[in-house]
């Protein structure tokens, strides 16, 4: 560089960076502070250098599992390794490059970072799971849905394409997975941290799977009766959720018949937009 890859806080702002990216890249020691608001950016290692060559000489591979999530700079993972997908019927072999052949690597996992092919946000975290367990995906996808850099209903599209009997980290996602969307013993956890924020507002309790009045056997997830207000924590998985819209839209219209409003939330509202939950049932409960 120019300036000996040292760039000042000034600088980098004028560049777009904003301070809370300056902050990560110092945490992650990208960059290091040399001065009071002075920094040094790391040279281009030879592995990064290594990656651009293989991709460059080899079309149709693409970076991923550890190096793309290296490249998306994905929060609990650091790793040297280099290592490139393509097609499973290739021979290719590169010394120091880790090769992972695939046949369900789609269009539509594949982004592009820094210039290079690379697999996607989601297509990497479903990767990764090969190698590490339920606990550390689940923090992974935590910290980037947390951040905004990827939807939960998107890694499950990932996970519904390429799942099939025997591939490695399925059985990891779908735990992962599930501790977000599915099922426990005292309901979905999104219903859980749903219930959890309303208390921590200070807002009344709900009753939980309250019997629906005017359907037998069908309950709503939550619900304030002297309001006739009703909370569902939407938190289907994604092959399921053309059907579930349908009937969520039956019984919005008997709610609405009968008096009630139903309000839906899902993991986003709960995870990213709290507030919104929370001003939402406090402005009805008012009413």
């Amino acid at each position: 560089m120019s300036q000996g890859g040292v760039l000042t806080r000034d600088e980098a702002i004028e560049l777009g960076y904003s301070a809370r990216m300056i902050e990560t890249r110092v945490a992650r020691g990208r960059w290091t502070i040399v001065a009071r608001g002075v920094y040094r950016l790391a040279a281009p290692s030879d592995r990064r250098n290594l990656l651009r060559s293989v991709l460059a000489s080899w079309p149709g591979a693409v970076a991923s599992h550890e190096s793309a999530a290296v490249l998306h700079e994905f929060p609990y993972v650091r790793s040297n390794k280099v290592v490139a997908s393509h097609h499973s019927r290739t021979t290719h072999r590169f010394p120091g490059v880790e090769i992972r052949r695939t046949h369900d690597l789609d269009a539509w996992h594949v982004t592009s970072v820094d210039g290079m092919r690379t697999t996607t946000i989601a297509r990497t975290v479903v990767d990764l799971a090969r190698d590490r367990g339920p606990r550390l995906i689940g923090r992974i996808m935590d910290g980037l849905i947390a951040e905004g850099r990827v939807e939960l209903f998107e890694i499950e599209a990932v996970v519904e394409s390429v799942a099939r009997r025997g591939k490695p980290g399925m059985r990891t996602m779908r735990s992962a997975l599930a501790k977000r969307t599915g099922e426990t013993g005292n309901g979905s956890v999104l219903e859980q941290r749903g219930r959890r924020l309303l208390a921590e507002v200070g807002l009344p309790a709900p009753v939980a799977e309250y019997p629906i009045p005017w359907s037998v056997g069908r309950r709503f997830d939550d619900a304030y009766p002297e309001a006739k207000l009703a909370i569902e924590w939407d938190s289907r998985k994604y092959h399921g959720q053309l059907a579930a819209f349908e009937a969520d839209r039956a019984r919005d219209r008997d709610a609405a018949i009968n008096g009630w409003t139903v309000l839906r939330f899902t993991w986003d509202d709960v995870t990213r937009h709290p507030r919104r939950v929370v001003e939402s049932v406090s402005l009805l409960l008012e009413r």
